[in-house]
């Protein structure tokens, strides 16, 4: 009895030894920041903020305790909201966001962007759109009635230099969350006015990247 009794108890200490040894590790995970540039929208690609929000979220920070602060807030500013460091951008600049942590403090190169158009072209169904029409504005308006239930194929074409991140992102109006498809492939417009489609293009070079959007009236 006094030896199962024994067994028990090592058991139960090293396991108890093991738990103690793993969550230090999790605890001590690094922080990193994840984003480190944003675009400047022109005012009537912003008009539609279900598919532009100014703030970019740069961090997670989960339950750290962490102070934050931008070094030219004339091109960014700082905040934390729901655990998380976001910046929103002011106006073309670089700035230097300080995170500090605990005894560790995090720095980056933030870049403001006045924004470029990647897009040569775009395809909805039959529908051409040429890269002229994202030239200032990183969204394009079609009448939702015209696609209405229709299975129709989405493709962009962007310019030399430039990468499509993903696929094509696509949302009804009453959807938390969107959807992934690959480019060039059938996406059923549904829902009603307000049903989006949306690719994420990435400059090789800079790494700048601009949200282009298609959006159902």
């Amino acid at each position: 009895m006094k030896k199962s009794l024994k067994k028990i108890i090592m058991v139960v200490l090293t396991f108890a030894m093991m738990f103690a040894m793993t969550v230090p590790a999790y605890a001590k995970e690094a922080f990193k920041i994840l984003k480190t540039n944003a675009t400047i929208y022109s005012s009537k690609t912003m008009e539609n903020r279900r598919c532009y929000n100014p703030d970019e979220r740069i961090a997670y920070i989960g339950k750290r305790k962490v102070a934050v602060r931008s070094s030219n807030t004339k091109v960014a500013t700082v905040k934390i909201k729901d655990n998380a460091i976001w910046a929103t951008p002011k106006k073309a600049g670089t700035t230097t966001i300080t995170v500090k942590t605990g005894q560790e403090t995090y720095k980056c190169t933030f870049t403001v962007y006045k924004y470029v158009n990647p897009v040569s072209s775009a395809m909805v169904g039959k529908t051409t759109i040429k890269g002229t029409a994202f030239k200032k504005n990183a969204i394009y308006n079609l009448r939702y009635s015209k696609y209405k239930n229709k299975s129709i194929a989405f493709k962009f074409n962007l310019k030399k230099g430039w990468k499509l991140r993903g696929g094509i992102s696509y949302a009804r109006s009453n959807w938390g969350v969107g959807k992934m498809s690959p480019n060039g492939s059938k996406i059923k417009v549904a829902g009603g006015s307000g049903f989006l489609a949306a690719a994420l293009a990435e400059n090789i070079k800079t790494g700048q990247r601009e949200r282009i959007h298609i959006y159902f009236k």
